[in-house]
């Protein structure tokens, strides 16, 4: 600002005044500030700016998810609103999402951030660092182990109604799933939303039709060939996308086709596999991108109105061709 002001000939506090919009200047002085400015590649200085006005619009997002396929959606939905509403996001990794890594929240309470989203891969409760006392934090997908910060996470039972529906719009009835294991909040969520569906239309889900696996492709192989195995299941709900990779393999070799012997649903939406396996794969989606606009949308209330608000997102059916 002492650049600009020196080579118009002002006030340095003209200057302050013609760059914040205030009153105290002419029309015409705010229009050669700004072009002077534009010319010598004059920037802001947020951190200055948040000292000296006791607040700041940058805001932090911490997450173990920046290395999956699912960090762009989440990522997105967060930056698209916090830019469209004149803020700023900084994003820091972690990998500890149970206990979010020391150093990561430390940078972002170095720049003044108005407050924090932390993010997980997978819907699981975790712990709030005690060093976040008194700084906003949204959690997204998961939620705050002792119940006192807000939070948005994704309907897991809906979703898992919508896997069912699917299949029974096809007609599919001797119905089977492959589960996450039962100690996982999505499997719990997935498999109530599945009975749920199937009880509503008069359909008994048998208990020897529901199957645990680990949540990789190869582990889910070995579940899957053996619950195939018996010919008498015409459908199957796999709890995430890989799942459903290692059904696809275990119906081939059991001389199974999809869809016609055989509909098989996802969950996820993992985009590289669910668009890419032949046939492409009928799936659940985990709506990261609007989760992460409703966490930025959330933080960015004013503290006194963020209380234990858990906002839950449907997670949406992607047809594809494999029911």
């Amino acid at each position: 600002m002492s650049d600009v002001a020196r080579q118009l000939g002002i006030s340095r506090s003209a200057v302050s005044f013609a760059l914040n919009n205030e009153a105290q200047v002419s029309r015409e002085t705010r229009e050669r500030v700004i072009a002077k400015a534009a010319e010598l590649g004059y920037r802001p200085n947020a951190g200055a700016r948040a000292l000296a006005g006791q607040k700041t619009d940058l805001f932090g997002l911490v997450t173990d998810i920046v290395s999956t396929p699912f960090a762009g959606d989440l990522i997105a939905g967060a930056q698209e609103w916090f830019w469209n509403h004149g803020k700023s996001l900084i994003i820091a990794g972690t990998a500890t999402p149970e206990r979010p890594d020391a150093r990561s929240i430390e940078m972002m309470l170095e720049h003044r951030v108005g407050g924090i989203m932390i993010a997980t891969t997978w819907n699981r409760p975790i712990e709030v660092p005690a060093s976040l006392a008194g700084v906003p934090v949204v959690l997204v997908h998961c939620f705050d182990a002792s119940g006192e910060r807000p939070s948005v996470i994704p309907d897991e039972r809906q979703g898992g109604r919508e896997a069912a529906r699917m299949l029974l719009a096809r007609g599919r009835r001797r119905l089977a799933m492959i589960n996450l294991p039962d100690d996982m909040i999505a499997a719990q969520g997935r498999l109530r939303g599945f009975e749920d569906a199937l009880a509503a239309a008069g359909i008994e889900l048998v208990g020897s039709r529901v199957v645990t696996s680990g949540a990789e492709a190869d582990e889910a192989y070995e579940v899957a060939h053996a619950l195939l195995s018996s010919g008498d299941i015409d459908g199957v709900f796999c709890a995430n996308d890989r799942i459903a990779m290692g059904t696809y393999d275990a119906a081939r070799d059991l001389g199974l086709s999809i869809p016609g012997d055989l509909s098989v649903v996802g969950f996820d939406n993992q985009e590289t596999i669910a668009k890419y396996i032949r046939p492409a794969l009928s799936t659940v989606a985990l709506p990261f991108r609007e989760m992460g606009r409703r966490g930025a949308a959330l933080l960015t209330r004013s503290p006194d109105e963020l209380d234990h608000t858990k906002v839950v997102v449907p997670c949406p059916p992607i047809v594809r061709n494999s029911v």
